[in-house]
């Protein structure tokens, strides 16, 4: 992408859906890891933990992924028919995007403020790699869905519920397809000017 501003990064950004199969190298995942770090974090705990599930974990991941949904009635209108079409469906998901990217956090005080400061930060870090990677040319796609708050799924994928907060699954790799821009909303409106 060359010499740009990081206007046009932020504003050019894409939420990516369309893969090439092509991996991202790990050192360069690791760099950009690093680089997002640099978010703001208090006192500097630095809270992010961080798994990339890729080749053939790709597919282990996602079925406990489905499993979640079929548990937490995300798939009820299905019957066993449709159901088998869609974890087949939901494997080629899977399985043909490069890395699934857990991003989580050791709890600290159970949903107190001190977990929200820390959500707060992993959030902040999860932006920052998006924005990184982007520069690279890499796209991404931040998911967070109820299957990041299922105790059985936590347990599956060898966390623990009463110690980890999942905070987001982002999918990375370069775009084979990157969409049109959406506009966002003018933020006229949405500003209060508090004076005096």
């Amino acid at each position: 992408m060359g010499n740009i501003k990081l206007t046009d990064i932020v504003r050019g950004r894409r939420t990516i859906l369309d893969y090439k199969p092509q991996k991202i190298d790990e050192k360069l995942l690791v760099d950009l890891f690093n680089d997002a770090a640099y978010a703001p974090n208090h006192h500097m705990k630095e809270p992010w933990r961080i798994r990339v599930y890729e080749e053939d974990s790709r597919s282990g991941f996602g079925e406990k992924i489905v499993d979640s949904y079929i548990r937490l009635g995300l798939l009820k209108t299905l019957d066993k028919e449709k159901l088998v079409k869609a974890r087949k469906s939901y494997d080629r998901f899977f399985t043909t995007i490069p890395h699934h990217i857990l991003f989580y956090m050791d709890k600290e005080d159970d949903g107190g403020h001190l977990d929200e400061e820390n959500y707060a930060a992993v959030c902040a870090f999860i932006q920052n790699f998006q924005l990184l990677a982007w520069e690279k040319g890499i796209g991404t796609m931040w998911t967070a869905k109820e299957t990041l708050r299922d105790e059985v799924f936590i347990h599956e994928i060898g966390l623990l519920p009463e110690r980890h907060k999942l905070v987001a699954v982002v999918q990375a790799g370069y775009p084979n397809r990157v969409p049109k821009p959406r506009e966002r909303t003018p933020l006229d409106d949405r500003v209060e000017w508090v004076r005096g």
